[in-house]
């Protein structure tokens, strides 16, 4: 269904650019020099964008191609009260589709819950409640374009 609705979101820029990191390293296996090559900047420009949490908004969407990863994007636009959608291709959701959407939208609904009892933190409930947004509103949005289908480009 949706690729964010597992990962969380992220607490502070930080956080995201050592997701987006961390995730370029163990999954892509490219090192700091590499990603700063692919980039064409130094790695000690890269090293210091980093540091201080201050790369060029130019520079973000070649940052998030290259590590594969989308943390700093997504803390970026959760900050600014925005929701992160994939936009669907405009196929047909399956019986497992709406199954995950009810179990994520029963998380949201019961962490929102536990947070008006006391039970839980705030990050924690406005994570699942962005995931279940997210889970809406993409199926929202594939459910008005089915009759309009997309080719998968890969």
């Amino acid at each position: 269904m949706n690729r964010h609705s597992s990962k969380p979101l992220p607490t502070s820029l930080r956080a995201a650019f050592e997701a987006d990191k961390a995730h370029a390293i163990s999954k892509r296996r490219l090192s700091i020099e590499r990603l700063a090559e692919l980039m064409a900047i130094t790695p000690a420009t890269l090293y210091k964008w980093l540091e201080n949490d201050a790369m060029p908004v130019n520079r973000l969407p070649l940052w998030e191609h290259i590590t594969g990863s989308d943390y700093v994007g997504r803390y970026l636009t959760a900050n600014a009260h925005r929701v992160v959608i994939d936009i669907p291709t405009g196929r047909s959701s399956t019986a497992s589709d709406v199954q995950s959407l009810q179990i994520t939208l029963n998380s949201a609904v019961g962490a929102l819950l536990a947070f008006m009892n006391g039970e839980t933190d705030r990050d924690t409930t406005l994570s699942l409640l962005g995931a279940g947004l997210e889970s809406l509103a993409w199926h929202r949005e594939n459910v008005r374009k089915n009759d309009q289908p997309e080719l998968e480009l890969n």
